[in-house]
């Protein structure tokens, strides 16, 4: 990787946020015809997540997850804690709106001297241990939504191996 244009090569998520996450999944498995979302309430994910450079001290979602293919659909509803990336963006009544694509990296090391490099830092970052690190960059005002990077461990790696192919069973 040498440009922050090299950390968008492997896009494999598209992510929204809602204040409704049942809604949202409802709307998404009937109206848009997805497998039933793997959902899991009040997770703070087992990890140390960073907001703004202080670690937080509490931090704790609502998330759903579905693929189309290879591509996984992440909902998230904030609960509470340094949750306002995410509480910020909801339009109150939509089933989601949409929040941040992801990317995948082989190394977040590589990735995070990539974002230094341009004068960007991690908005929110975080190790989730055994599974992934990953970072947000804050891209709202130059594109729109925010910008996940990703590095997954063979963990993860087969969770979102396995919703890929649930979303292609017949």
């Amino acid at each position: 990787m040498r440009t922050f244009s090299d950390l968008f090569r492997n896009v494999m998520q598209i992510a929204y946020v809602t204040d409704d996450l049942d809604r949202a999944t409802a709307y998404f498995e009937s109206t848009l015809g997805t497998v039933t979302c793997r959902t899991t309430y009040k997770s703070s994910l087992g990890g140390v997540v960073v907001v703004d450079g202080e670690t937080a001290e509490e931090w704790v979602i609502d998330v759903a997850l579905v693929n189309a293919g290879a591509t996984n659909l992440e909902i998230i509803r904030p609960v509470s804690g340094s949750v306002e990336m995410y509480q910020n963006a909801i339009r109150p009544g939509a089933p989601a709106t949409f929040h941040h694509l992801g990317f995948l990296v082989d190394d977040f090391d590589d990735a995070s001297a990539i974002v230094a490099a341009t004068g960007k830092t991690w908005s929110q970052r975080g190790t989730l241990e055994g599974a992934m690190r990953f970072g947000y960059v804050d891209m709202t005002a130059e594109l729109g939504h925010y910008v996940e990077i990703m590095e997954l461990q063979p963990s993860a790696a087969r969770m979102f191996a396995k919703l890929e192919a649930a979303s292609n069973e017949p």
